[in-house]
């Protein structure tokens, strides 16, 4: 990795020199602000230190025994991690065989039922309380009826999923940040929600980043942004942040971009939480993608769950054919579902989440 310091008028100007040497996929890794030159610190100019780094390219070809080992260890890590999981899916499977002989036989509407929850990754217990809670609200004749029995399903999925409705702005700014891992997808929702609730909806939307550590991600935000007809406002510290919603006050919402941070990363998880601690009464949504295992969802939520946030939006739902987290992860939560998205078309491909859209996620199309 190549870092570099530099040292600018303005953050502007040391984001621009980093930009100019290592392009778009250099990483900001330290801001600091100080004055130079006057007496004792006093009447110095005002300057910018930042320090970035990028991945060194392709050209080179020489690894050192460390990298080496590392990539080893990496590998290893992997391999024992696939084994550990195609045993745990075998002892699975051997505790439903040893679970559906011990049990009796279930009509043909509730066996294909089950099997779908099962395939959808519900928790084995889940499932078999599912199942009882259709028994109890439909007749036993209804049992062999693969149809009704789905239309039970929905039901009773649909109700116990928890989803909230969208904004109504009857206070306002709504103060919105999107926070969760890299790569789930937070600013291509902010620009989704923006377009829709100010084209479509005819609200005030105030756009604000803080994801300055990749370059290019203020620009993607900037470019949807100029589409959409809005002024993106881009805040490198906690305090510009703090001062960037009080230029948005008069806005119905206020969308706020944040970098997309490891959940065990403690340091990247401190100053995310230095963010927004100087938001008034924030709405946070926690952004997952359907494409993550579900332990590896519920780690997410616990982790973040330490920061603290209110909603729950489930991205790349149409790059999944496994959906029971829509079910899971807000029950063990206590989060609700509040959007879903499927598809990068802005201001399409997203929905305001209900219960029933979740519940015919899971059990799939009518039998």
């Amino acid at each position: 990795m190549r870092i570099k310091r530099y040292v600018a008028g303005t953050m502007q100007q040391a984001v621009a020199m980093v930009k100019a040497d290592f392009g778009d996929d250099a990483v900001i890794l330290h801001t600091k602000r100080f004055r130079r030159g006057g007496l004792f610190g006093l009447f110095g100019v005002p300057r910018v230190e930042v320090i970035a780094a990028v991945e060194p390219g392709a050209r080179r070809t020489s690894r050192t025994k460390a990298r080496r080992e590392e990539e080893q260890l990496s590998q290893a890590r992997e391999t024992t991690a696939a084994v550990l999981q195609t045993l745990q899916e075998e002892v699975r499977s051997l505790r439903r065989l040893i679970g559906d002989q011990q049990k009796p036989a279930l009509p043909a509407g509730l066996d294909s039922a089950l099997h779908r929850l099962r395939a959808q990754e519900i928790p084995e217990a889940e499932c078999y309380e599912l199942v009882e809670l259709v028994q109890q609200a439909s007749e036993p004749a209804d049992w062999e009826d693969p149809q009704r029995v789905w239309e039970r399903f929905i039901e009773i999925l649909g109700a116990r999923i928890q989803t909230v409705e969208p904004w109504d702005f009857r206070e306002k700014p709504v103060i919105a940040p999107l926070v969760g891992p890299t790569g789930v997808g937070k600013t291509t929702t902010i620009a989704k929600l923006a377009a829709n609730f100010s084209i479509l909806g005819g609200a005030s939307v105030g756009l604000v980043t803080v994801d300055t550590y990749r370059i290019a991600a203020v620009q993607q935000l900037r470019t949807y942004a100029g589409i959409i007809g809005l002024d993106l406002l881009v805040a490198y510290t906690p305090d510009e942040l703090k001062d960037a919603v009080e230029r948005l006050k008069d806005k119905d919402l206020i969308l706020i971009d944040t970098a997309g941070r490891s959940q065990t990363h403690a340091m990247h998880m401190g100053e995310l939480r230095s963010f927004l601690q100087v938001l008034p009464s924030p709405e946070v949504h926690l952004v997952l993608s359907a494409t993550t295992r579900l332990a590896d969802m519920l780690d997410v939520a616990a982790r973040f769950g330490e920061i603290g946030f209110d909603r729950l939006i489930i991205t790349k739902v149409d790059e999944t054919s496994v959906f029971g987290p829509l079910y899971h992860v807000p029950r063990l939560t206590g989060k609700p579902l509040s959007y879903l998205t499927a598809g990068q078309s802005v201001p399409d491909d997203i929905d305001v989440a209900t219960g029933e859209q979740a519940a015919r996620l899971i059990m799939g199309d009518p039998p």
